[in-house]
């Protein structure tokens, strides 16, 4: 692990604007604050409080590609958001040549995400799809309230973290986040515990650990952080 927790932190003058590092830093020291204060017990049945602390990355992840369509003509310039997007899905991983595809854990059980309270993290790329998505779905409006749909709506859930890649119905799904209403079913479950094995990140890039190697950079340093803290999640036993 890359990030370094101290103490007493050198307090950084108000106005200070904060380098991409620094801002990672932050990000995964709240995070191990939040395992540290909480008290949360598994037996509960209840939500590990962490998981807040990803829907607050993962809304601003939404609202960033959500607001880009609002500012160009036509199509987003930001990249699609599809797994594993930290680094390209054929990368070495290991010594023995491992990929990503060769780590992960496909499970064969089927999981729900509630749009309202689930991380889900769509990519609406067509600036006029999002406008007639917006105006045709919900109460009063001509499709009627957003419902999933089995055949556009695809998703795959990504544990321990609970993130909810869509691979398609980025735009209507879109909607459902706006209007936080609905919930949509996948059968496309993988855990990628293994994978912290193998790959690190310090916020500005991912290293193959074998070799310390850079295999990516770091394009959004909110799944860069959310990728993170799913390493603390493995080490305190809690998964979505």
């Amino acid at each position: 692990m890359f990030f370094k927790l101290k103490k007493n932190p050198e307090k950084i003058q108000r106005g200070t604007k904060l380098t991409q590092q620094q801002e990672f830093n932050n990000i995964m020291k709240f995070a191990e604050e939040i395992f540290q204060e909480s008290d949360w017990n598994e037996s509960s049945g209840a939500k590990h409080p962490i998981f807040e602390v990803i829907y607050i990355l993962g809304r601003k992840i939404q609202s960033d590609y959500m607001v880009n369509l609002l500012k160009v003509e036509d199509e987003s310039n930001l990249k699609s958001i599809l797994p594993p997007f930290m680094f390209e899905k054929n990368t070495m991983l290991t010594q023995d040549g491992r990929q990503f595809s060769d780590l992960i854990s496909t499970l064969d059980i089927k999981r729900k995400a509630n749009l309202r309270n689930d991380t889900v993290l769509p990519w609406a790329w067509k600036r006029q799809r999002l406008i007639k998505a917006i105006t045709n779905i919900g109460q009063c409006r001509k499709l009627g309230p957003w419902k999933e749909d089995e055949l556009n709506h695809s998703l795959e859930l990504w544990l321990p973290i609970g993130l909810y890649w869509v691979w398609s119905g980025n735009h209507s799904l879109s909607v459902g986040i706006l209007q936080g209403n609905g919930t949509i079913s996948t059968e496309a479950v993988n855990d990628i515990s293994e994978i912290y094995n193998y790959v690190t990140c310090d916020g500005m890039y991912y290293f193959r650990e074998f070799d310390k190697s850079i295999i990516g950079e770091v394009k959004n340093i909110e799944i860069a952080a959310i990728f993170e803290i799913g390493r603390l999640m493995t080490k305190h036993n809690i998964t979505y």
